[in-house]
């Protein structure tokens, strides 16, 4: 199994059931826009406590996925898909709770003094809400990234003067494009993603928190927007545009007479796991 990032120094969960989504051309993206987020205050991530051998983190996103996180995780580390649970939430007939389509189940929080009690089912637990929420004004960048996404293409363009033709190769996901260039080249600080939740959750200090899956790899993580998406703490600076309901995420690199390009088309999706 490749690294989710192949080239960065340090590493990138989202889950749930399976999904189908049909694929539009850019064409008609360009004449639809991304509909307004609906669980801006809903957003936030809760700590368990009191009970290592089971639940450790509960976290609900702006773009209306839960994920149930089994096995306490170190930022930017992978984690088997088994101790994950993702879905769809909406909102419940009482307050404070929603209904986890995937688990067909209610999920209930109350706020308790300075604590959270969390009922999961048939079993409550105690917690603690993890940092605070960043504001998202409708139409800004901010908003429009924090969405669940799922790749649908994935592109690489190499120019060089010690090449005979320019390098171009896409496809509809990492592990292919990767095969198709082979051994001979390589893409730095290629992102390799299948699926990624981006959410305006603080985790650590001022980032915020996304989770994400390549292949069978499920990895948590923290971004920052500053007119470009930096991961974690590489320093590397990926641009983002929209076209429609596509968001367009472009890297490149100029080493002498060497410039390399790659990039992803996505498109809003709940994200899945198997």
């Amino acid at each position: 199994m490749k690294k989710f990032f192949s080239y960065f120094m340090i590493s990138l969960c989202l889950l749930g059931t399976s999904v189908v989504t049909s694929c539009s051309s850019d064409d008609d993206d360009s004449e639809e826009s991304l509909p307004e987020l609906k669980f801006q205050s809903d957003a936030a991530i809760y700590q368990l406590y009191g009970n290592m051998e089971d639940i450790s983190y509960i976290e609900l996103t702006t773009a209306g996925n839960y994920i149930i996180e089994y096995v306490s995780m170190a930022p930017n580390s992978p984690v088997s898909l088994k101790n994950f649970e993702c879905g769809t939430f909406k909102k419940g007939s009482e307050d404070n709770t929603y209904e986890l389509e995937g688990k067909n189940t209610i999920l209930e929080i109350q706020p308790i003094g300075g604590e959270y009690k969390i009922t999961l089912g048939d079993k409550t637990y105690t917690a603690m809400k993890v940092g605070s929420t960043a504001p998202l004004a409708n139409g800004t960048p901010m908003q429009q990234i924090c969405r669940s996404w799922k790749v649908k293409k994935v592109y690489a363009n190499i120019e060089s003067s010690v090449l005979k033709n320019p390098v171009s190769e896409s496809a509809s996901n990492s592990k292919d494009l990767l095969k198709k260039l082979g051994e001979n080249y390589e893409l730095p600080y290629f992102v390799e993603l299948d699926y990624i939740s981006f959410s305006n959750t603080y985790k650590f200090q001022d980032r915020l928190s996304y989770v994400g899956r390549v292949d069978n790899s499920i990895r948590r993580g923290v971004w920052q927007y500053t007119n470009a998406i930096v991961f974690d703490e590489s320093g590397e600076k990926i641009d983002v545009t929209f076209e429609g309901t596509t968001m367009k995420l472009k890297h490149t690199t100029v080493d002498g007479s060497t410039t390399i390009e790659w990039g992803y088309d996505l498109t809003p999706a709940p994200l899945s796991v198997r």
